[in-house]
């Protein structure tokens, strides 16, 4: 297994885990294979929530096209304000997140990838190149298939 994922999957599972450099490379590097991923796909996902304290719900994981300036529109998984009104607009990448933010980030990620998959299996996607490459993130996280 790739070392990125171990440092992912050790801080998806240990909730007490601090916040560290490997874990922002890591999360550096899923944004890069996200990247490649999610406009191979086209596949839009809104995920788990990732809210701090008791805002819990107001940011959320998606992939989708995301506007990054006006009039360019890049497929990517951001977090997302999850407020309906304002149509899971993105505010940061998710190597961007407060250092407050990363733990919640790093437990959200394998419900995240596993739920991405199914929805690129509902897609009928998830034999390509990329969906193989999302599945075998997702059970690196030791997301449940």
């Amino acid at each position: 297994m790739e070392a990125f994922l171990v440092v992912l999957r050790d801080h998806a599972q240990g909730p007490d885990r601090r916040p560290d450099k490997a874990l922002d490379d890591a999360l550096a590097r899923l944004d890069r294979i996200l990247a490649q991923i999610a406009p191979a796909l086209e596949v839009e996902y809104r995920g788990p929530f990732v809210g701090i304290g008791a805002g819990r719900g107001a940011f959320c994981l998606a992939v989708r096209p995301h506007e990054e300036a006006a009039g360019i529109r890049v497929w990517a998984a951001r977090v997302c304000s999850a407020d309906p009104h304002r149509g899971l607009a993105a505010h940061w990448e998710l190597a961007r997140v407060s250092r407050l933010r990363k733990p919640i980030l790093a437990r959200a990620l394998p419900e995240f990838l596993s739920g991405y998959h199914a929805a690129v299996a509902a897609a009928r996607k998830a034999d390509t190149g990329a969906g193989l490459r999302l599945l075998a993130l997702a059970e690196a996280l030791g997301a449940d298939h």
